[in-house]
């Protein structure tokens, strides 16, 4: 099945070393692509910036973005596993090296679940499903989000579409957790009364493969409308959660074999914001 949505893992090099890591741990895994940079504006021309790697039916984006931003347990991915078997060996190799956020245990209302960030720092959930390996990212609300998981799922599913699959209500009946989907993918999110030390960053965020430039503006105008605008088609909404642009027509041009046309092409997308696909075509076909 063709890939429409997809998780992006903030890294400071290590992206061979980090694809081989989850490529052993997950079922049905399989490593799609590679890019290079080719301008020297973020990185080093010729050096890995993105590898590109579908988990359990997840596609994975790691990307080469420095040091600026790191992971955070505010995002975390469920993995949904099929017997206890592969449960406690994915536990193990994702958690060995790591930092242990919950061990892995029988609890009430949970089964057996455990919960660690991996040794790159991107925190897992572990816990056993009820059919084949899946991957589910998990958003958790915090702090000043705290009480606003709600609206924020409302909102996500008006930008992009979707639908909410189910809500588990807390004895004030506020709610604890839900379930929704945005375009057929299923997210999880979390409403936490508890105080953390850490919030959303760019070192984990989401993308949609969007279908045209309608397509971007809609969403865009729905995400950053109380958010913030980011180079390079990134948004932020008004909770902190980053979401990107990435659209197939744009991957064509900014990794054209043709290095000049993606130089040209990358370069232009460089200047924007929101992702201009008429400017960045005139840019790929030398007319500006």
């Amino acid at each position: 099945m063709e890939q429409q949505f997809g998780c992006c893992l903030w890294f400071n090099g290590h992206l061979a070393e980090a694809a081989d890591f989850y490529l052993e741990i997950f079922e049905d895994s399989k490593k799609e692509n590679e890019t290079y940079f080719i301008t020297d504006e973020h990185g080093k021309i010729g050096d890995l910036l993105t590898i590109t790697l579908e988990l359990a039916g997840c596609e994975f984006l790691l990307l080469n973005g420095g040091d600026t931003f790191t992971p955070t347990p505010a995002i975390s991915y469920v993995v949904n596993c099929e017997n206890e078997e592969q449960l406690n060996r994915v536990w193990e190799q994702l958690n060995a090296g790591g930092e242990t956020l919950m061990p892995l245990t029988d609890y009430p209302e949970l089964g057996k679940f455990g919960w660690t960030n991996d040794r790159f720092g991107f925190s897992w959930q572990v816990r056993l499903g009820e059919s084949l390996q899946t991957i589910v990212p998990c958003i958790m609300f915090a702090n000043e989000n705290y009480g606003m998981a709600q609206a924020a799922m409302d909102e996500w599913i008006n930008a992009f579409g979707g639908k909410q699959n189910f809500v588990i209500k807390g004895k004030d009946d506020r709610l604890r957790a839900a379930g929704f989907q945005l375009r057929g993918h299923d997210l999880i999110i979390m409403d936490s009364p508890e105080k953390h030390d850490f919030d959303f960053t760019m070192g984990n965020s989401f993308y949609f493969y969007l279908k045209d430039q309608a397509d971007i503006d809609q969403v865009w105008d729905g995400i950053t409308a109380d958010g913030k605008e980011w180079p390079c088609g990134w948004m932020e909404d008004r909770y902190g959660v980053y979401w990107q642009t990435v659209n197939k027509e744009l991957l064509q041009m900014t990794t054209d074999p043709d290095t000049k046309k993606a130089q040209r092409a990358t370069q232009e997308m460089y200047k924007m914001k929101k992702i201009d696909l008429a400017q960045i075509q005139r840019a790929h076909d030398g007319l500006i």
